[in-house]
């Protein structure tokens, strides 16, 4: 399938979640097992202190090892999240988000994140363990041969 269809359909079942679309939340590019995207710090997004909200932040990269699980044709869905915050920004600026695959099993895929601010600084990086709970008949197969590493 031509890579323009697959991030439309994965930005078309994403934005179901009302979430996500709260935050908005856009995905900005995948392939097999691995997955971007960003988030614009609007005010509605910050902590008392002025700064981007942590959990807004968790969210956007939690979200985004979903797509990355998705991308593989599999319903994921976060059993462990393991995040260090770095560094923080404020409202008009942009957090853009990368997570990879690093273990694609039947039952749990493992996954390394970061996230940085506009300017490439580091706002916070881990590892989610996210449980397998079905294959996605949507998304499998969605990769020509040749395409399917992961990284």
């Amino acid at each position: 399938m031509e890579k323009k269809l697959i991030l439309e359909k994965l930005r078309a079942l994403y934005h179901t979640n009302p979430f996500v679309r709260l935050l908005d939340i856009v995905i900005d590019d995948a392939g097999p097992g691995w997955a971007k995207s960003h988030m614009l710090v609007r005010p509605e997004l910050v902590n008392m202190a002025g700064y981007l909200h942590g959990g807004a932040l968790e969210t956007l990269v939690d979200n985004l090892c979903g797509v990355a699980g998705r991308t593989l044709g599999k319903d994921v869905v976060t059993q462990n999240i393991a995040l260090s915050y770095i560094k923080n920004i404020r409202e008009g600026d942009t957090a853009h988000a990368e997570t990879r695959i690093l273990h694609n099993g039947n039952r749990t895929i493992v996954m390394k994140f970061e996230a940085v601010s506009d300017s490439g600084a580091l706002l916070c990086e881990g590892t989610a363990t996210m449980f397998v709970k079905r294959a996605d008949e949507n998304f499998t197969d969605l990769w020509d041969e040749g395409s399917a590493c992961i990284g």
